[in-house]
Order: structure tokens, then C-alpha cells, then sequence
């Protein structure tokens, strides 16, 4: 007996120091995830045929633009994000489209989200509906998106350039023309994402904003449909780096010859979610790091 409670006691000690040393870790891994970093890091997730882009700002804002077309955006951030963290400061719904909504519901129900910026379109579909219904059960803040600045943190900030205006009460043919765009800005590097509009509104915004449009990265519009990437709009944007968010094997033939073409004269670098997976870019201000899911470049 007296052998049995020592060993329970040497069970007891061990258990007891085996906590301590769990709980020190976990503290400090806690610490060091939210120490501020000096880095931005944008992610363009693989989510099949749709849009799916994770934003951590050096001063640890998330931010989510779109939600892709399935559950899988949930595997995403549960690999991206610390494993304690279930709240995300920002989601912006750029259109109700259900290859860009449709994955948000579930982030809604297992998230804590502190804001939304979303267009003021009108759209009936079950996956848009679902969307605004958990919006308003879960009160969360939204603000309908038109020509605005927002300081995401120290140094980051998001100019959103579409759509030209409040569209509440403006009945749109396509809904793509009311899609949110935003410039994101970190010290010399700008992204340019565009989402899903079309070669009419990139005329809009050539002749708004003219060559403070140029960029370092290019969200493509449109999955690299032809209907986007017109010649005058990639010719004054000028990226360096485009990023094309595809489902492989898709039934659109996305992206489409055309769109890869233009992309190629201008001399801009193609990353594809079909063929390179996950994309996150990594920012200190000046320089950029590209780092893909199943082949690392510098």
C-alpha cells in the first residue's frame, strides 16, 4: 500500500509539473502570436472556383475578403490562424455570388466577427439570404462599402475603389458591376484586388484613378475570364506578380487563353490557385517573399 501511494504521489508530481510546463507553453505561444510582426502577409487560398483571401497586418488584423464556394475556407483558417483564435476583425463580402458567399456562412457560425464591409446590392439567392440572416442574428456591425480609406493598422491600409458609390436602392443588370475593390497598401507594395468586375467597370476606374491604379500584385478579376483583364486596364495597373483564383478542371474554362496572353505581354509573373495551390505573399514594405503550397519560390 504504501509503495502504491508513493508511486501515485510520484504520478501526481510528475502530472502536476507535465501542466506546468504545458500551460508555460501555451502562454508563451500565445505571446509570441501576438507580438506584433512587421510583416503583412496576404493569402490567396486554393477554394476551388471562387475567391478566398486572408489578410494578417503587422499589427495582427485579420482580415477575410470573401469566402470561396464551400466548407473549405474552414480548413484554411483553422491551418492559417493560431488555434485559440476563433474571432476575425474584418470580413468583406466583395459580391453575393455563391462561388465568394457561400463559404462565409460557416465562418459566421464559428467565428466571432467584429465588422463587415459589404456592397449594398440587391440579390435573392438561399446562400445570400443565409448570409444576411446570421449578419443580423449575430449583430454584427456592417458598413456598405463606396470610395473609402481604411487604416487596417500601423502603416496597412485599403482604399476601396469600388463600387463608385452607395448602391442602395440602385438596381444592378450585373452584379458584378457593384463588386468591392480594394487597392491594399503596405510601404511601396500595393496589392490591387479586384475581385469579379468586368472590362467596363476597369474602364471606370482607369479614367478615376489613372495610374495611381499601378500595382505591384493583381488579384485577376473574374477567375481570368475574358470578360475582365482588358488591355488599357492591365497596361496602367502593370503588375509585377497577377494571381488567378481558379478551381482546377473547371467547367468555364478558366482562365481563360485570352487573359493568360495579355498578362504575358505586359511581363507579369502568373500564379494560379489551379496549378500552384495556396499563395501567400509576404511583405516587409519593400521587399515581397512569394511562398506557394506545393512549390516555393523567391
Amino acid at each position: 500500500m504504501l509503495k502504491k501511494i508513493i508511486k501515485n504521489k510520484k504520478g501526481l508530481i510528475f502530472g502536476f509539473f507535465g501542466f506546468l510546463i504545458l500551460a508555460n507553453f501555451l502562454i508563451w505561444t500565445s505571446v509570441f502570436s501576438k507580438a506584433e510582426s512587421r510583416f503583412l502577409r496576404v493569402y490567396f487560398f486554393d477554394v476551388g472556383q471562387g475567391d478566398a483571401i486572408f489578410i494578417e497586418t503587422p499589427g495582427n488584423n485579420q482580415i477575410l475578403i470573401d469566402g470561396g464556394p464551400t466548407d473549405r475556407i474552414m480548413e484554411k483558417l483553422g491551418r492559417t490562424m493560431p488555434f485559440y483564435d476563433h474571432s476575425i476583425d474584418l470580413i468583406i463580402l466583395t459580391h453575393p455570388h455563391a462561388d465568394h458567399v457561400s463559404g462565409l456562412i460557416n465562418v459566421l457560425k464559428n467565428y466571432e466577427v467584429k465588422m463587415i464591409l459589404m456592397s449594398d446590392v440587391s440579390y435573392n439567392t438561399a446562400e445570400y439570404q443565409e448570409f444576411l440572416r446570421l449578419v443580423k442574428e449575430k449583430n454584427i456591425p456592417v458598413i456598405f462599402a463606396e470610395p473609402m480609406r481604411w487604416r487596417l493598422s500601423s502603416g496597412v491600409i485599403l482604399d476601396i475603389l469600388n463600387p463608385a458609390q452607395d448602391l442602395q436602392g440602385i438596381s444592378l443588370k450585373n452584379v458584378h458591376d457593384g463588386a468591392v475593390v480594394g487597392q491594399l497598401k503596405y510601404g511601396r507594395n500595393i496589392f490591387l484586388l479586384t475581385s469579379d468586375i468586368e472590362e467596363n467597370i476597369e474602364k471606370q476606374l482607369v479614367l478615376a484613378y489613372g495610374d495611381s491604379l499601378n500595382s505591384d500584385i493583381l488579384k485577376v478579376g473574374h477567375h481570368g475570364s475574358k470578360t475582365s483583364s482588358s488591355p488599357e486596364f492591365l497596361k496602367t495597373v502593370s503588375p509585377k506578380i497577377s494571381v488567378i483564383s481558379t478551381g482546377r478542371k473547371n467547367r468555364y474554362g478558366h482562365p481563360h487563353q485570352i487573359t493568360l496572353d495579355r498578362l504575358r505581354e505586359i511581363g507579369s509573373q502568373i500564379f494560379r490557385a489551379d496549378l500552384d495551390g495556396d499563395i501567400e505573399i509576404k511583405s516587409n514594405g519593400d521587399i515581397m517573399e512569394i511562398d506557394l503550397s506545393r512549390n516555393n519560390f523567391r
